[in-house]
């Protein structure tokens, strides 16, 4: 990895923006040498509006340091967000062995530890259907972020993938308390894919507890929300869930009639493995007992 002032300087040369662009009004020529040359530290302050005047955010000024690629804390992190779902057990394994080995040289990073017990408590809901030693991997991340003053991003994405391992009480009230704070992050990276996952997310415990008029009112904003902002998978599999409800509720073809145009869009964005897993859940709660 680059140092911070050869990043700087190569951003600013590489631009052909000349150091009285980067210095004026803010600090002397001198100090923007020395910066440059590593020779001291600069300010948060001052560090924040050399960024501005490159016009490089933080997050991109560390991909160019790390020679364009993701720090390797940011790449695992990256991996956990990315994960859609909990069906593919080999990628929540590797992913969580990844986190393990960072983990052994990197002792300072409590969010990876954090991580780590999310997946340990997915992989033991998927392996074993074990609710109960999932909740109690996670609950000590609840009882730290139960207590804060407020909760911040990453607490917020970290208690959108562990509230259902709770009972529905606990659960519903983690939600209220979520999308309260998810409202301060409106604007912020990916809220609204957060909030469509959770809300489908609460709409699948609801449907697991066959409470199907309160899984649908959560279903319906997911669907609503995915639609408008064009998260297709989201959007078709939310279709297939409710399909699911509507077949319990009315026992008629409507509901197979939705199962399918959810599984040909997933099918059409080839996400096979979504599909598949769709359709055994529509078996599970809609086939004849």
């Amino acid at each position: 990895m680059k140092t911070t002032g050869m990043t700087i300087k190569e951003i600013r040369v590489s631009k052909n923006i000349k150091q009285e662009a980067i210095y004026s009004n803010l600090i002397s020529r001198n100090l923007l040498w020395q910066i440059e040359n590593d020779k001291i530290n600069t300010s948060y302050d001052v560090f924040k509006e050399i960024l501005n005047r490159l016009n490089v955010s933080f997050d991109e000024f560390l991909y160019i340091q790390n020679n364009f690629k993701s720090t390797p804390l940011q790449e695992l992190q990256n991996r956990y967000n990315n994960i859609y779902t909990s069906i593919e057990i080999e990628i929540l394994i590797d992913l969580k062995n990844d986190i393990d080995a960072y983990i052994e040289h990197h002792q300072n990073y409590p969010l990876l530890k954090d991580l780590e017990k999310c997946l340990m408590a997915i992989i033991e809901i998927e392996q074993n259907d074990d609710f109960a030693k999932a909740s109690s991997l996670v609950k000590p991340i609840w009882d730290r972020i139960s207590k804060q003053n407020d909760w911040y991003w990453e607490d917020i994405q970290i208690m959108s993938h562990i509230f259902f391992m709770f009972e529905e009480e606990t659960a519903l009230n983690i939600c209220k308390e979520l999308f309260a704070k998810l409202n301060n992050y409106r604007d912020f990276q990916n809220a609204d894919r957060l909030e469509i996952s959770t809300l489908l997310n609460i709409s699948t415990m609801l449907l697991s507890q066959n409470k199907l008029s309160d899984s649908l009112i959560y279903l319906n904003k997911c669907i609503t929300l995915a639609e408008e902002k064009k998260y297709f998978i989201q959007w078709a599999y939310g279709l297939g869930t409710k399909a699911i409800i509507q077949s319990k509720q009315t026992n008629s073809n409507k509901g197979l009639e939705l199962l399918h145009q959810a599984l040909n869009i997933l099918k059409t964005i080839n996400q096979t493995l979504l599909a598949e897993t769709l359709q055994a859940d529509y078996n599970k709660y809609c086939s004849p007992s």
